[in-house]
């Protein structure tokens, strides 16, 4: 029998695989432009039910992108150093499966809300090559999804 946590992370990376493809795609145009790529996060959060935060960001674990909540955009999160947190520590692993659709990382303490989060992730590529990952904070509730 599989834990809670696993349900979970399979749930959440099911339920919004097809909505993080469609976002990934249209964040390859606007990669290299902060105000451009924050606007099309921001249209996309309120169809990620559960979500609290999204953002992008490079291979290396550099932030490219706003944090984007529903309700403000935080400018001065843009190219912080992401590398070191929790669910980007294996960028090289993420890396090897961002072909094979969303990713649900382990939970993990948020730094933002101190709340237990879980950050599903998904590639952003152009060609064959992978720019970064679109990122999204979910805060799931004790029981699975």
């Amino acid at each position: 029998m599989r834990e809670p946590a696993e349900r979970t992370h399979e749930a959440l990376s099911r339920r919004f695989d097809g909505r993080f493809r469609v976002i990934a795609k249209q964040s390859v145009t606007y990669w290299f432009d902060q105000d451009r790529l924050d606007k099309l996060l921001g249209q996309y959060i309120a169809s990620l039910e559960g979500c609290e935060l999204i953002y992008a960001i490079d291979q290396s674990g550099r932030q490219v992108s706003s944090n984007i909540s529903s309700s403000s955009i935080d400018t001065s999160a843009y190219g912080q150093d992401l590398s070191q947190r929790p669910y980007t520590v294996s960028l090289s692993v993420l890396g090897n499966v961002a072909c094979h659709g969303a990713f649900a990382c382990d939970m993990y303490v948020s730094q933002v809300t101190q709340r237990p989060c879980v950050t599903v992730m998904y590639g952003v590529i152009s060609g064959s090559s992978l720019m970064g990952f679109i990122a999204a904070d979910f805060y799931p509730t004790l029981h699975p999804m």
